[in-house]
């Protein structure tokens, strides 16, 4: 028999759903994860050389956890497994779905992820996954989905199968973000050369790096940089609304790195006022701990021109190495229009290898063009 949630479709595919709003789903979740997530790593990797994916354990303490600002939607494409009955108890898994919705702020919007196993593909996985995920967000009042497609530099765009299904699908490109790697150990000469060339730009600033929570003090200022950080980074032509960051979101997005097993290092800065004017963040998963993902990094509109994202970058990045010895790479992503700050992470040695393209449809568009329903899905 079909678990709670399963949502069928013709042929012998069908999706399994369950969500962090689904109070039966620690009953069956590690059965359904293990396939959810086997299909889910093996479409991300084909093809790519260093997918930095979520580790196994990372997505399941986030969705056991249940994040405060969001709702997750977690899809599996199965092949009908004969049980007997025709019910199809689930087989092996093809593809799947990851739906993020917004709680506090942008609660238009659902974020789709896709990943279909190669060997499945071109067999209509991906579209009934979509379809899936199109509903969801329909029944939530959801007005548009966004989505992403990840590919080498190298990878021919009018190629990629990421790339193709977006187009077919119908979503409008909004925003292309460059993957660029820096390989660990930096040099200590070499990060002292930029600071020392960064810091007369910066007369009237101090800025300082600390590893883990964000001290009481300073905890509002920090939420304030969080929400500029959806209105100052570039967001290209995709529909975003500022973001609502308070201490108690800040505390809770704390509580649930600590929860995956992440750690981080934050380095700030503050103009002579000692207000906060920018921050970056470093974070190291202890499931992967050779890599550190290079998150957020701000310095808001009005105080830039002060080479301030570069010492903070090198401040950070000097506080993690000395906690972490064992990363051996950095990871980040900006903008392809970001400037300034590719200027510095490429002063600091990243090297791009990696394209990942973002891109909106309404949901009642692409339900159309879906044709979603269990007699109208095309493939």
């Amino acid at each position: 028999m079909a678990r709670p949630g399963a949502r069928r479709f013709p042929g012998r595919v069908h999706i399994e759903v369950t969500s962090t709003q689904d109070p039966g789903r620690a009953a069956w979740l590690a059965e359904f994860f293990d396939r959810w997530y086997v299909a889910r790593l093996a479409g991300e990797s084909h093809d790519r050389a260093d997918p930095a994916a979520w580790q196994p354990a990372e997505l399941r303490a986030e969705f056991e956890h249940g994040p405060e600002d969001e709702v997750l939607h977690w899809l599996v494409a199965l092949e009908d497994a004969d049980d007997g009955d025709g019910a199809g108890s689930g087989g092996r898994g093809l593809g799947s779905a990851e739906v993020r919705m917004p709680v506090l702020d942008n609660t238009h919007v659902a974020a789709v992820t896709i990943a279909v196993a190669p060997e499945a593909r071109r067999r209509g996985v991906g579209t009934r996954l979509l379809a899936a995920a199109a509903d969801l967000a329909a029944a939530s009042g959801r007005t548009v989905l966004r989505t992403e497609t990840e590919r080498p530099v190298e990878a021919p765009e009018d190629t990629w199968p990421g790339s193709i299904a977006l187009q077919r699908w119908g979503f409008v490109p909004g925003l292309v973000e460059a993957r660029r790697q820096l390989a660990l150990p930096v040099p200590p000469d070499a990060l002292d050369a930029l600071e020392a060339s960064a810091r007369p730009h910066a007369a009237g600033y101090r800025w300082w790096a600390f590893a883990g929570p964000v001290p009481e003090p300073d905890v509002v200022a920090m939420a304030g940089l969080m929400a500029r950080m959806s209105t100052d980074a570039p967001q290209g032509d995709l529909t975003v609304e500022p973001e609502v960051w308070d201490p108690a979101r800040v505390r809770a997005a704390e509580a649930m790195r600590t929860a995956q097993g992440r750690r981080t290092w934050t380095a700030v800065a503050a103009d002579a006022t000692g207000t906060l004017v920018g921050y970056t963040m470093l974070v190291q998963s202890a499931h992967e701990p050779e890599r550190l993902l290079q998150w957020d990094t701000l310095v808001v509109a009005e105080h830039r021109g002060h080479r301030l994202g570069m010492l903070l970058k090198v401040a950070a990045l000097r506080a993690a190495v000395a906690d972490a010895p064992e990363a051996r790479r950095v990871s980040t992503w900006n903008a392809t229009t970001n400037g300034p700050m590719i200027a510095v992470n490429e002063a600091l040695g990243f090297l791009l290898d990696e394209l990942c393209e973002e891109g909106e449809v309404g949901v009642e568009d692409v339900r159309s063009r879906l044709a979603v329903g269990p007699e109208g899905l095309r493939r």
